[in-house]
């Protein structure tokens, strides 16, 4: 009897098991969108929500704060209805009502003092955001290392490092300065707001962001004038509408949540929200992994893993 000729051997045998994984995932196994009842939470939905709830709230509030210390740094510089260079470039304008004689030459903020400027590529410091368009400043309070104002912006244009937000609507910033000595400063800014408008330009993609019942809260600590630590805290309601879909969430933070140097979380946690779905997010440095709750009903359902490449990407 002539031997039996040896058994074809399967392509899929071949691979490696991690070659494998990414094969059956994108092929629709592996788990990661099969079998999901209607209205729950995709993989690549996930990926968006996260992205987009740890990024744009702190650069939204970082963008605030840099028009508080952008008009502080203009008052300061020039006078009231003459044209301002600023100082890392571009020129602004602004007039001041309210205060007193003296409060409003004195090249402060000060409490009851209302400031209109207009900015045209205006860089409060070398190396700072700049902002064109116009915004409205009421201060609140500024004594002891606390600086409050409301402020009103009508398309104010902030080009942060890694995005361009043109911001519209009104909120309040809070912002305290504590030195705790040995060169160590903590720079906290509060920010909240009933509803306002951001829209996001990020390699050439645009999405518009409503913010409903704000709270955010963003810390810096510099060592020696470098900052050596960054976080965020707070709530939000998201409606995102972006190049790839539209989504409502609410997110609020577990604690503070750590960030990088590129606005990518590094460590913490937070939960969104949808009217079916729970998504809770934990991030140690590299890694954010994401469990997905369909039907809020307190199972986990799915889990997934991105990376802080992924996650930098995804942001809008």
């Amino acid at each position: 009897m002539s031997p039996r000729p040896p058994r074809p051997v399967s392509p899929l045998a071949l691979l490696p098991a991690a070659a494998l994984t990414v094969l059956l995932g994108a092929c629709g196994g592996g788990g990661d969108d099969a079998g999901a009842p209607t209205g729950a939470v995709t993989e690549s939905q996930a990926l968006s929500m996260s992205a987009n709830s740890a990024a744009v709230p702190a650069d939204s509030a970082d963008s605030q704060a840099t028009l508080l210390a952008t008009t502080r740094a203009v008052v300061a510089a020039g006078s009231a209805s003459q044209t301002v260079a600023c100082a890392g470039g571009g020129t602004a304008v602004f007039t001041v009502t309210g205060g007193s004689v003296a409060s409003v030459t004195n090249g402060q903020l000060d409490a009851g003092e209302v400031y209109d400027v207009t900015y045209t590529n205006c860089t409060g410091a070398a190396g700072a955001a700049a902002l064109d368009g116009s915004a409205t400043l009421t201060v609140v309070s500024a004594s002891g290392g606390t600086t409050q104002v409301n402020t009103a912006t009508q398309d104010l244009r902030i080009a942060l490092p890694l995005r361009t937000l043109t911001v519209n609507g009104s909120s309040t910033l809070t912002e305290t300065i504590v030195d705790n000595g040995g060169g160590v400063v903590v720079t906290t800014h509060r920010w909240t707001s009933p509803q306002i408008v951001v829209s996001s330009v990020r390699n050439a993609r645009t999405s518009t962001f409503t913010f409903t019942n704000v709270d955010q809260t963003r810390s810096f600590t510099t060592t020696g004038g470098v900052v050596s630590a960054r976080s965020r805290s707070g709530t939000v309601t998201i409606d995102a509408q972006l190049p790839n879909g539209r989504w409502t969430v609410t997110t609020a933070t577990q604690g503070a949540v750590s960030y990088d140097a590129n606005g990518v979380p590094t460590q913490g946690a937070w939960t969104i929200t949808l009217p079916n779905n729970i998504i809770g997010i934990s991030v140690v440095p590299g890694t954010l992994t994401v469990t997905a709750d369909w039907g809020a009903d307190g199972t986990i359902d799915r889990t997934w893993v991105f990376t802080a490449g992924q996650i930098g990407s995804a942001a809008g």
